[in-house]
């Protein structure tokens, strides 16, 4: 009789934490006065759609339960539950105050079960909650990647990126901690954005740069062309309606003193960079006298991607694989003079950061050797396509890179360095699960990233 009694008072704590407790209005919650989810919280209780203890408390910093979140998701929605269902769950009683509403969202493809298991008392990460939340309304997936520590192989990579595009989840320093338990309140303010596009967060922004030769983002697609005449042109095609708009051409680009008669702002094998609202171009910025010390130079422009305010942020340099994650910008010096893509020779290289400027607040992040290699843009002249470095290759949070003892990966997260295999690499690319790196004799290996 005990056990029962302390099953059903159990029972009645967690409806209380979902489904509101009438007595009690949000505004006299106890500890939600100067909470920063003060606003959402009312606007739920106000709804009837969760509610406080009966102690007087909401318990806003509490993890929220599985079966917790899909009372307040079946109230949101004014879902009506399911009648007569057959579903069964083995950790679920049929008598439970939870099993309807459970088998309602089981049913819905809302909040689904693992073998029989619905795990109505698991704590909610933050990955579920995404999933759950965009099926629930019904918002697109999203291959985009936003938060520095979501990478595609994560099960809820489109279900993070997408509500994070619809505004309703943002992250902490580029961060969205997927693993992290949702609280009370973070499931609050999470589903006060998903239901009123009022409450919603003021824009989206992402973490993580795109770059190739081609890029997509937003519906768009960003590459390089030549025109009638056969200058080069960047080209921003919407990817709906097949028109496109030329954002710049080469000859358009304002020459500085840095630059030599050799430049080349734009041409087939340029790899540029799309960070939210602008394009960072590297270009080759022409030779140097051997008494400058320096044989070559490369260079960044940026704009933004309506093609409007167009200037060079950093000449003359030396960076090579640059690309932008987490507000900064990345890349390695240029080390010793490039050598063809057949040719091979190890060279100490460092990895540097800098502020979006990209030079202020300088940090050396690695020190480590790879193969200077690179393809050439014109083998009598000797010219390398774009100053990037075959051997070195960023996916997301992760630099990749091969010499002559095997190919390493590199984490911007933990800092660590792990050794993939003994393979001799004379190029790599990337799939969202996979580094296929092609070895010196022309085979290609598929390596689990």
């Amino acid at each position: 009789m005990k056990s029962k009694l302390t099953a059903v008072l159990t029972a009645l704590l967690l409806i209380f934490a979902a489904i509101p407790f009438q007595a009690q209005a949000a505004t006299q919650f106890s500890d939600v006065g100067k909470h920063w989810a003060k606003n959402e919280i009312i606007y739920l209780s106000d709804r009837n759609i969760i509610g406080g203890y009966p102690d007087g408390t909401f318990k806003p910093n509490e993890p929220i339960t599985r079966s917790q979140a899909a009372s307040m998701l079946i109230k949101a929605l004014k879902m009506p539950l399911a009648e007569n269902t057959s579903v069964a769950f083995k950790d679920v009683s049929k008598k439970s105050p939870y099993y309807q509403i459970l088998a309602t969202v089981n049913e819905k493809g809302i909040l689904r079960g693992d073998n029989g298991y619905m795990r109505p008392g698991e704590k909610t990460s933050r990955a579920q909650m995404a999933a759950i939340l965009r099926r629930a309304f019904d918002m697109p997936l999203d291959k985009q990647a936003t938060f520095i520590d979501v990478t595609p192989s994560h099960w809820a990579y489109q279900d993070i990126n997408g509500i994070a595009k619809q505004r309703v989840a943002g992250g902490s320093n580029g961060k969205y901690m997927p693993s992290d338990s949702v609280t009370r309140a973070q499931f609050s303010a999470f589903l006060v954005r998903a239901m009123d596009d009022k409450m919603k967060l003021s824009s989206y922004r992402s973490y993580v740069s795109t770059k190739g030769k081609t890029v997509e983002q937003d519906g768009f697609t960003y590459f390089i062309d030549l025109d009638e005449v056969g200058y080069s042109e960047l080209i921003k095609k919407n990817m709906a309606t097949d028109k496109r708009e030329v954002l710049l051409k080469s000859k358009d680009v304002p020459i500085s003193s840095w630059d030599y008669s050799s430049a080349l702002y734009l041409f087939s094998d340029t790899r540029f960079i799309v960070y939210n609202e602008e394009i960072f171009i590297p270009y080759y910025s022409g030779g140097f006298h051997e008494a400058d010390e320096l044989p070559f130079a490369y260079a960044v422009m940026k704009m933004k991607i309506d093609g409007q305010d167009l200037v060079k942020m950093k000449e003359p340099s030396q960076m090579s694989n640059m690309f932008v994650w987490n507000d900064r910008i990345f890349y390695t010096d240029m080390g010793p003079r490039a050598i063809g893509p057949d040719d091979f020779k190890d060279s100490t290289l460092v990895f540097y950061s800098t502020a979006m400027d990209g030079s202020s607040e300088k940090r050396k992040e690695f020190t480590f050797d790879a193969r200077a290699t690179f393809d050439l843009f014109d083998v009598h002249r000797n010219r390398e396509a774009g100053g990037e470095f075959l051997s070195v290759l960023h996916d997301h949070s992760t630099m990749y890179y091969f010499n002559k003892k095997g190919v390493f990966k590199y984490s911007l997260l933990d800092k660590k360095t792990i050794k993939l295999s003994n393979i001799l690499g004379k190029r790599m690319e990337v799939t969202d699960t996979q580094l296929i790196v092609t070895d010196t004799k022309g085979k290609k290996h598929s390596l689990k990233k």
